[in-house]
């Protein structure tokens, strides 16, 4: 599977009215904070990361696009759902995208699929999950796959019981692994963008609910692009007593499954049997991730990844647009205003059956999925200054996710992952870590605020899984053994304190940072290699 384009951050545009307001009590678990409506009925823009929830409220559909052009920044003109490219409105020629939830292989299911799951304690006892349901299950828009043309079924999340590691809320575990690909117009082969998978401690309780689904036809907009993705958000309440938001992190029409603190002594992991090969980098939230790649009889990739939950601290608060503390105005000054007026999950105006204000922009826009990137890093830390250097929660996570390949040179005719980088910080950069040539070190930004929500100093963690003949390549070293530094520098540039390691086994680098502080340290790796020694033999004069 070669990941080959980046995706845009989704503009996830709720259909429903959003009213009421939530306070959220001490006792709720971070993993159930709920948001609350803007204060009053002004324009507001506000934040909520602590992950980037990609893989809260999911759904698999196929879509046929027309558009403006048949560049990516093209403009959309329709949309359709699809069962089959061929049917009335999917014509061949159009452009698709898919998102295709992965579910556990059984005998009508047989590639691009989950194998087993698996959770391991610290002695390393190893025990599998136990299939419950896909759930919610088949929907309107899952479809069959395809894969002599790249495209992979659209089926259902699933959970399975860990009788064995149970948590707050019973032994109950939503595994969430996706795919998103796309085709151009009057190609045949589909690419994949992206591969995305979670794991979340759940309980499963009645009520009424909206599910996540595509965007409707006649929410397309001038600014949806091609090459973005646009939804329509789930996971809300329709029972008008009760607060519109709900903290479910997937739910049917009537049931919704509600996230409890995973059990961060333990390891979870799966296997996914894939059609296509994954190369690349992944990042994610995996405390002393592992990774193995294997071959299936019939020659698909079975790829696992294993790991310990990660506390993310999370930043949350509205602000009115024409009130901006300065760090705020300062950072979106210098953005396309559309963009930051869109860019998010839509609110409507209090009281209000419509979401749009007269610019046909939503009413107020809540940010919730910033890109791993430079922009995203400085946007998270205009609002962290904004809104003051203590998290306003904290949640357990267990994700990962794909990020493009950085040292291509270094991995011609690979068949697996070039590394895993992994943090608690709210926000990093999601790329592998940046070669300074000055420093012949690998530097890895991060940010998150100082504090967490009980007014403790929140403590960072950093784990950098590199193959090793990759990391081998970009330093120009031999076979020979290396050994590694692991500095952290503060935003000032000084040096902090932390627990670092270094080993290398099985063809891995394993890079370890615990201890240190925030709000915008920089991770800094440098490796190094005795250089082998030349002996000289003196020559004999003649006599």
């Amino acid at each position: 599977m070669k990941l080959v384009k980046k995706i845009s951050i989704a503009l996830l545009i709720p259909a429903i009215a959003l009213g009421g307001n939530f306070a959220q009590a001490a006792d709720i678990p971070g993993e159930q904070f709920v948001l609350s409506n803007p204060p009053t009925a002004d324009r507001y823009t506000g934040v909520n990361l602590a992950d980037d929830n990609a893989a809260k409220n999911t759904f698999s559909a196929l879509e046929a696009f027309t558009a403006n052009g048949t560049t990516r920044d093209a403009s959309i003109l329709t949309r359709q759902t699809c069962q089959k490219i061929g049917d009335k409105g999917c014509e061949a020629k159009k452009y698709f995208q898919y998102n295709a939830q992965l579910g556990m292989c059984d005998s009508t299911v047989t590639t691009d699929c989950v194998t087993k799951v698996f959770a391991r304690d610290e002695s390393g006892a190893e025990v599998e999950g136990t299939f419950v349901e896909n759930f919610p299950g088949n929907t309107e828009f899952s479809y069959p796959g395809d894969p002599s043309i790249g495209l992979p079924a659209g089926t259902s999340p699933f959970v399975v019981d860990f009788p064995t590691h149970p948590h707050a809320g019973g032994s109950l575990y939503l595994v969430v692994l996706w795919l998103q690909g796309s085709r151009g117009f009057n190609e045949k082969q589909f690419d994949v963008e992206h591969f995305s998978t979670g794991i979340f401690a759940v309980s499963k309780v009645s009520g009424r609910y909206t599910m996540a689904r595509p965007a409707d036809n006649e929410e397309t907009r001038p600014d949806h692009k091609l090459g973005g993705r646009q939804a329509t958000a789930g996971g809300f309440n329709t029972d008008p007593s009760l607060p519109r938001r709900s903290a479910c992190v997937q739910t049917s029409l009537t049931e919704c499954l509600l996230p409890w603190a995973m059990p961060l002594d333990t390891s979870f992991g799966f296997t996914v049997k894939l059609h296509e090969k994954v190369t690349g980098w992944l990042h994610g939230r995996i405390a002393d991730a592992q990774s193995v790649i294997t071959k299936a009889k019939d020659g698909d990739q079975l790829l696992t990844i294993a790991g310990k939950p990660t506390l993310v601290p999370g930043i949350y608060g509205w602000f009115k647009k024409d009130e901006y503390p300065t760090p705020l105005k300062n950072y979106y000054s210098k953005q396309d205003i559309k963009q930051v007026n869109s860019n998010g999950l839509g609110w409507p105006k209090p009281g209000s059956e419509g979401q749009m204000g007269p610019d046909g922009l939503p009413w107020s826009i809540m940010k919730e999925g910033f890109g791993y990137d430079e922009g995203g890093f400085a946007e998270t830390l205009a609002w962290i200054a904004a809104l003051g250097n203590k998290a306003q929660y904290a949640q357990t996570v267990w994700s990962a996710k794909s990020i493009g390949n950085q040292y291509e040179q270094c991995m011609k005719g690979a068949e697996g992952l070039s590394g895993i980088v992994s943090t608690n910080s709210t926000m990093y950069i999601g790329n592998p870590p940046t070669f300074e040539k000055e420093s012949q070190s690998l530097d890895y930004k991060v940010v998150s605020p100082h504090f967490l929500p009980n007014g403790d100093e929140f403590k960072g963690s950093y784990d950098l899984v590199i193959n090793s003949k990759v990391a081998r390549c970009i330093y120009g070293f031999s076979s020979a053994p290396v050994s590694a530094k692991i500095t952290i520098l503060s935003a000032n540039g000084s040096t902090q304190v932390a627990t670092t390691t270094f080993t290398e086994q099985n063809g891995w680098m394993h890079l370890v940072a615990r201890g240190f502080t925030f709000s915008s340290p920089t991770v800094r790796v440098k490796l190094s290699q005795s250089k082998a020694k030349t002996t000289t033999t003196a020559k004999s004069k003649k006599k």
